[in-house]
């Protein structure tokens, strides 16, 4: 008996499934939520770069970013402090822009040194 055609979607949909499976799995697995990497002799002779205690050579660094939920990261770095934390105290000097081209131009005519744009710092 040949196959309808509502059987014939729902074998598509049933092997689309089944083909992004690996994608979706091999995703997960490389965000690495709950995993624990081993460290190395290296790593635990060598202080992590806030604990080094070494200002940058800059006297004050120049961050751009949006000033709503999807920046969240740099919303609440600079309200709390931590940005400049991880600097070892070098002066963060915060800018807020409204769009993305104003904040790419900042950065490429050097009024900007570090810019969160998307989810993700630039």
């Amino acid at each position: 008996m040949p196959a309808t055609g509502n059987t014939r979607k729902t074998l598509r949909r049933g092997l689309a499934a089944v083909a992004a499976l690996p994608l979706l799995i091999g995703a997960l697995a490389s965000c690495g939520y709950g995993s624990q990497a081993e460290k190395t002799a290296d790593e635990d002779a060598q202080p992590a770069a806030a604990d080094a205690g070494k200002k940058l050579s800059a006297s004050e660094v120049r961050i751009g970013y949006f000033p709503n939920l999807t920046h969240a990261t740099a919303l609440v770095g600079l309200q709390e402090g931590l940005i400049e934390k991880e600097l070892n105290g070098t002066k963060v000097k915060p800018q807020s822009f409204n769009a993305g081209p104003s904040e790419i131009e900042a950065l490429n005519g050097g009024s900007l040194d570090i810019g969160f744009i998307g989810p993700s710092p630039s």
